[in-house]
């Protein structure tokens, strides 16, 4: 696995350590000339001027040297850019480059453009793709109930259906809210994955002696100028980054991280609550940590803060990350963390045990395995990690006495409880057959169950507590 880096010929002379870069005259026009020079790469990071080039003609180029477009990293020439960022931008989309993992035909999503180059101006407009997620049914919850996917679409493109989350992909405009929300991590865009943001993050905070900016951003949002020292991670849309990724961003060693608005795009999907939620969630963070919350700014500026800290993290910008993050900052953090915020892609889960009855479908439900049932002799008990809860709801879907106020999820985050590891949240007693000595139901449940049915069914509520459906049938 290699990448080739080609540029246009007026561009300044670029150094990166150990590529070569590759300038060509008139690539924004032709592109077809990659194949001149591309030398048996498979990976490719192109550096073009604005409205100079059709993103049509520039992918049609790349398949016709078998080089994977969704993969490909296009960089439009910032106004007013130094070299030294410029090598940096360069070398952090290369890195980004090498992480793509490649992609399938059910990811490309043909868009025909609303703007016009001039190159286009004059004919027919022609379709460029953009990465669409898919559903990796392997992890997928669906069989087990989990809908998380299906409400955050803004498209309703997700429908779940008996144990399966059904994908339309003609209604999709890939947003990545989809990503975000899965707390399997079952549904992924190729073109944005994990591993590629950690990848280019790395590669930007390694870069160089001075603090590193970095902002989230949709392509439609991209800065025609350039602010000395930032530098632009490149997603779907805004909508899909979680606070908690600014603050992984900011742990790995950047100076200051935040995120552009929908707004800032002139988008249409109305997305602008969530990008601006996760900005407010990291300042409150910081707030609480007692650290400054202008590591997160409202927006990008001249100032850029140093880092706090340098981590390298076993999984960035995933939901096992996120817990992490948050006890890497608790470490740093004169006070400990304990913050209830809308935007949190973390969760608490608390059990009443007066209303609850022991059902477990709530753990039956957890497609994470937060809450987990156990079964031994005559008692259950419900136990929950904090590490492993995305905040999904999905228990609170499946709870009968929900509205009982048997199980609540708070949008929290508690370093305590991050720490704490696995801890129980209910336990009760489980009736056994008085005739073979299996296992009945647990006691709560059958007296939840005697109370809805009344006096005038207490004696087959007795019958039914004393005897298994094994045994029940029996005289």
């Amino acid at each position: 696995m290699s990448t080739a880096v080609f540029v246009c010929a007026d561009s300044p002379d670029i150094l990166l350590d150990g590529v070569e870069v590759n300038a060509i005259e008139g690539l924004c026009e032709t592109p077809l000339r990659i194949a001149e020079q591309l030398g048996g790469a498979d990976r490719v990071v192109l550096l073009l001027h604005e409205s100079h080039y059709d993103l049509a003609d520039v992918q049609k180029a790349l398949r016709s040297v078998e080089v994977d477009p969704l993969g490909s990293q296009i960089l439009d020439v910032p106004l007013g850019i130094s070299e030294s960022d410029l090598e940096a931008t360069l070398a952090g989309l290369r890195q980004r480059a090498l992480a793509y993992a490649g992609s399938r035909p059910e990811h490309q999503k043909p868009t025909i453009p609303h703007v016009f180059n001039r190159r286009s101006l004059f004919r027919a407009p022609r379709p460029w793709y953009r990465a669409a997620p898919m559903v990796d049914e392997a992890k997928c919850a669906a069989v087990d109930g989990c809908q998380a996917c299906v409400e955050p679409c803004p498209q309703g493109a997700y429908r779940w259906q008996q144990g399966r989350i059904h994908f339309n992909r003609d209604l999709c405009e890939p947003c990545g809210m989809c990503v975000s929300a899965c707390p399997t991590e079952a549904i992924s865009i190729p073109s944005t994955t994990p591993k590629m943001l950690a990848a280019q993050v790395g590669a930007l905070v390694g870069h160089g002696d001075a603090p590193v900016g970095l902002r989230f951003v949709c392509r439609g949002a991209r800065s025609a100028e350039s602010v000395p020292g930032w530098h632009e991670i490149v997603v779907p849309c805004t909508g899909m980054v979680p606070g908690t990724w600014l603050l992984t961003a900011l742990l790995m060693g950047a100076g200051s991280v935040t995120a552009a608005s929908c707004a800032d795009a002139d988008c249409q999907r109305g997305l602008d609550e969530h990008s601006r939620t996760a900005v407010d969630l990291a300042r409150s963070v910081l707030t609480a940590a007692d650290l400054d919350p202008n590591l997160v700014p409202l927006q990008m500026g001249d100032v850029i803060r140093e880092p706090i800290a340098r981590t390298d993290f076993t999984a960035p910008f995933t939901h096992a990350g996120d817990a992490e993050a948050m006890l890497v900052l608790d470490s740093i953090s004169p006070k400990g963390l304990d913050v209830t915020h809308t935007g949190s892609s973390l969760g608490v889960v608390t059990i009443d045990p007066e209303s609850c009855t022991l059902c477990a479908q709530c753990a039956q439900t957890c497609p994470t395995t937060a809450i987990q049932a156990g079964f031994e002799e005559d008692t259950v008990t419900l136990s929950f990690n904090a590490a492993a809860c995305t905040n999904c709801g999905q228990c609170t879907i499946a709870c009968p006495e929900v509205e009982r106020g048997a199980i609540r999820v708070a949008a929290r985050i508690d370093s305590d409880l991050l720490r704490s590891g696995r801890r129980t949240i209910n336990e009760g007693v489980v009736l056994v057959c008085e005739s073979c000595g299996k296992p009945v139901a647990p006691e709560p449940m059958m007296d939840r169950i005697g109370e809805l049915l009344g006096e005038e069914f207490e004696d087959t509520m007795q019958f039914l507590t004393r005897r298994c459906m094994d045994c029940r049938g029996l005289t």
